[in-house]
């Protein structure tokens, strides 16, 4: 029994220390989250408030390298006079990216994301509609914590966006705006439910202030 219980103890010291055990694979996620942030028009800025529905594949290029596909649904409401008459608007969005995750040692990891989305907002009125699309580069950089089954997150990010408002009906013209503020910061943590399984929560504040919810399976 006591080489049976000693067995079992070494058994899970052996699994809490071994660092490749959640390291990342080919791997699918589904994202919930809601952030606001500014849209610089000529002269003023209006605070867009977007909800994003999305889903989240990555495949492995190295050991510590992966690339990415995502996409989804998203709605917005941008506080603008043009869209303020219309209901919030919806549409896709569709993006690519590349993640870099080295270990730094036992306990941490270096996390480094850029990416390259693409989003198109569709408002209906009874007499307006407006059709907004912007691209938008996003990068962030940031140390990781190894804890057992906790992966706790923090650092910096950079955005950046340029698009462009079609409105026709009452009012009629193309309106050309961009990001008003670039920088900010995330902090975050992802817990294991298993071996390929997680669960995380990260919050934003700076240029796109709000909070993702993400459930991710490895594989």
């Amino acid at each position: 029994m006591l080489l049976l219980l000693a067995g079992v103890c070494l058994a899970q010291a052996a699994h809490a220390d071994d660092n490749d055990i959640y390291s990342p694979g080919m791997s699918s996620s589904v994202d919930l989250g809601r952030y606001h942030t500014d849209f610089a028009y000529a002269g003023s800025n209006h605070q867009a408030d977007i909800s994003r529905y999305g889903i989240t594949f990555v495949q492995p290029l190295a050991p510590d390298v992966g690339f990415g596909l995502q996409g989804g649904y998203m709605t917005a409401s941008v506080n603008n006079p043009a869209l303020n008459a219309l209901a919030s608007g919806y549409g896709p969005f569709l993006g690519l990216f590349v993640a870099w995750r080295p270990m730094l040692g036992n306990y941490w990891d270096l996390d480094f994301h850029a990416g390259y989305t693409w989003h198109d907002m569709s408002y209906q009125g009874q007499n307006q509609q407006a059709d907004v699309t912007w691209y938008s580069s996003f990068v962030s950089l940031g140390p990781v914590l190894r804890l057992w089954r906790w992966r706790v997150s923090a650092g910096g990010y950079y955005q950046h966006f340029d698009g462009t408002e079609n409105d026709t009906g009452t009012i009629n013209g193309r309106q050309d705006f961009s990001a008003a503020h670039s920088t900010g910061a995330y902090f975050g943590f992802a817990y294991y439910l298993d071996r390929t399984g997680s669960v995380g929560i990260y919050a934003t504040s700076g240029a796109r202030h709000g909070v993702q919810l993400v459930f991710k399976r490895q594989f």
